[in-house]
């Protein structure tokens, strides 16, 4: 019967699982406690995939022969394929107790480790892997996501590298070592090992996903659709490289194109919590805010904490008019503790107001609890400005209306403010400081925007009247026949604001032509600072003669003031120098984007929060030419 047992295992060696089967059932029918025939019959239904019933058979012969750390280690390995992990971890560390020096017990058992997240552990057994077999590449490549796991990515790299000199093919090595130095923010090291590991294995879906994910990252996302793409082809139900493709569209404004993904995203994963924002922030941009707010409010019932979820959802209520739900929700742009303020509120107004602390770095505001909006009775606010100036500009307004209640009002601006609001604060006897600057001692704080929540506005009861700001006489005097030109018409002009990511407030300078191209047009340039091309641009423009740059004489917005008094009208994208146009009653054209910022709502070509503005909005994305017709068109007319 011996003769059958060493045939059987000739035919397991050679690949020939079913001759091995038979030979060893045969063997146990005629020995049942035939230990290597029990052993082996385990192991070969191990690799059939029967784990269940090839731990029962190893741990059989485990038991006929305790002290062998073999069996104890495929023992181990059945039990981890039935995700019995501690139960693993056990057997192997029996295997190293009979057997120290026993290299491939170390590695299994920092796999488990590894599985189980227990990556110290896992590093130390990867360790000794690599010390008793220094010429093994998997041991090296297994360190290395140890260490990656540890936030160790120097020495992760390191071992990545020793496993590629072993073995230079090693695919999975590429996509590691890729990682690593995406974490020490080496992204073309990293492009490169990913691309490196694609060579070796091009279907290899992990690689493809994260050169995806890089190339998004580095703002490279035509590449990156491309990049996920790939992966789907390969994987088509794979949850985050739909997600990846998703938000590559998205930041290519190809939001239409971005849904079917984000909805396939969905479809395979209703709890992905990120998936639902996506889709939201691309129904949100397409105009679409009804189906926007399903899909936050289903983000929400995911993860009730995820605070871009309510902030988005503020952005789609308040671009709809809708301030009763949008006003406290907006709550969310700020700290965790402004947000639960808002959390505890978040419909109604609470009349009587309830302090909530928030936090503002180097500011005393951090010990002061929120204002709600209750009478000040005597007390000291303070407000201070937020997110950028043409933010402060459009909110300023509500300032007058606070100190009115009976309380001393401090306000805290940017800089370059300072000399423009100081009239509006004289009046309203507002104690104004600029940021950065020593603070008075106040009783209670509130953020500049979270004014219109703390007075209980509405779309119906914004403060309207305008001029609410004006140039100080100083500047007036200043720039008193200061602008050239011999047009019947000047005529401010702005087309790019503060560049941030995904802009869409912004047009390129030949875009204006058709503007520059109308006569009896002196054209003011408001930008305070243009690039270098942009000033050549213009040096070499046809109508070079009416466009004019007041330039460096402009050192804060108060000079800005001062020059959009003197003009008949002012042409803007959305920045602060539109806001600034508005604030001071000045005709405005404001050339706005398909999906315009919450403030100027959506529908209307009028705005209640300045009145002599004419809103021009792309009739689909990216429709800059016909804003540009548009208002080339009202100006000719006029």
């Amino acid at each position: 019967m011996e003769q059958v047992f060493v045939r059987a295992y000739a035919a397991h060696r050679d690949g020939r699982l079913d001759d091995a089967e038979r030979g060893y059932r045969a063997t146990l029918a005629a020995d049942p406690v035939h230990v290597d025939a029990l052993h082996l019959l385990g192991v070969l239904r191990h690799q059939q995939g029967q784990h269940a019933e090839a731990a029962d058979l190893v741990r059989r012969a485990v038991d006929l022969r305790p002290d062998d750390a073999a069996l104890q280690l495929n023992l181990g390995n059945a039990l981890k394929a039935l995700g019995q992990l501690e139960a693993a971890v056990e057997r192997f560390r029996n295997a190293l107790t009979l057997s120290p020096a026993f290299a491939l017990a170390h590695y299994n058992l920092g796999n488990a480790y590894a599985v189980l997240g227990r990556h110290e552990d896992a590093m130390f057994s990867f360790g000794h892997a690599v010390r008793l077999q220094p010429g093994d590449a998997s041991s090296h490549n297994n360190l290395g996501n140890a260490y990656h796991a540890l936030g160790r990515y120097t020495e992760a790299a390191d071992s990545f590298r020793r496993a590629l000199k072993i073995r230079p093919g090693h695919a999975g090595a590429h996509n590691n070592l890729g990682m690593s130095l995406n974490a020490l923010g080496d992204t073309e090291g990293a492009l490169a090992q990913f691309r490196a590991a694609l060579d070796v294995q091009p279907r290899f879906v992990a690689a493809h996903f994260n050169y995806a994910n890089t190339l998004d990252a580095t703002g490279r996302h035509a590449q990156a659709v491309a990049a996920f793409e790939a992966a789907l082809a390969l994987q088509p139900r794979f949850a985050p490289a739909l997600f990846g493709l998703g938000n590559a569209l998205v930041a290519l404004g190809r939001h239409e194109a971005a849904v079917a993904p984000l909805e396939h995203v969905i479809g395979l994963d209703p709890k992905f919590a990120l998936a639902w924002l996506a889709l939201g922030t691309a129904h949100h941009a397409l105009g679409r805010h009804e189906a926007a707010v399903r899909a936050f409010d289903e983000a929400l019932r995911v993860r009730p904490e995820l605070a871009a979820a309510h902030l988005n959802r503020a952005l789609a209520w308040l671009t709809t008019g809708d301030f009763r739900r949008g006003l406290p929700e907006y709550e969310w742009r700020l700290d965790p503790a402004a947000r639960d303020a808002a959390a505890r509120d978040p419909v109604e107004r609470d009349p009587v107001g309830r302090a909530a602390e928030i936090v503002q770095p180097a500011s005393q505001a951090n010990r002061l609890p929120r204002w709600r909006g209750e009478p000040l009775a005597g007390r000291t606010l303070l407000i201070q400005a937020e997110q950028g100036f043409g933010d402060t500009l459009q909110f300023v307004r509500f300032v007058p209306l606070v100190a009115q209640m009976g309380g001393r009002v401090v306000l805290e601006v940017q800089p370059a403010l300072l000399p423009l609001i100081a009239p509006l604060a004289q009046a309203a006897r507002v104690t104004l400081i600029a940021q950065g600057m020593p603070q008075p001692a106040a009783d209670l704080h509130c953020p500049l925007l979270s004014l219109p929540l703390a007075l209980g506005t509405t779309f119906d009861t914004v403060p309207a009247r305008t001029p609410y700001l004006q140039a100080p006489a100083a500047y007036r005097r200043k720039w008193r026949g200061s602008l050239g030109g011999q047009a019947k018409r000047k005529i401010g002009i702005a087309w790019s604001g503060r560049i941030q990511k995904q802009e869409n407030r912004s047009l390129p300078l030949a875009a204006l032509d058709p503007l520059f191209a109308l006569e009896g047009i002196d054209w003011i340039v408001l930008q305070p600072q243009l690039t270098d091309a942009e000033h050549a641009a213009l040096d070499a423009h046809p109508h070079a003669r009416s466009i004019h740059r007041p330039g460096s004489k402009v050192a804060d917005f108060a000079d800005t003031a001062a020059v959009i008094e003197r003009l008949d009208a002012v042409v803007s994208i959305d920045t602060s120098i539109a806001h600034l146009a508005g604030a001071l009653h000045a005709k405005l054209w404001l050339m706005l984007p398909f999906a315009a910022d919450w403030r100027w709502f959506t529908g209307t070509d009028t705005s209640p929060w300045y009145p002599r503005a004419r809103l021009v909005r792309q009739p689909r994305p990216g429709a800059w030419d016909e804003v540009i017709e548009t208002v080339a068109r009202e100006l000719r007319d006029a």
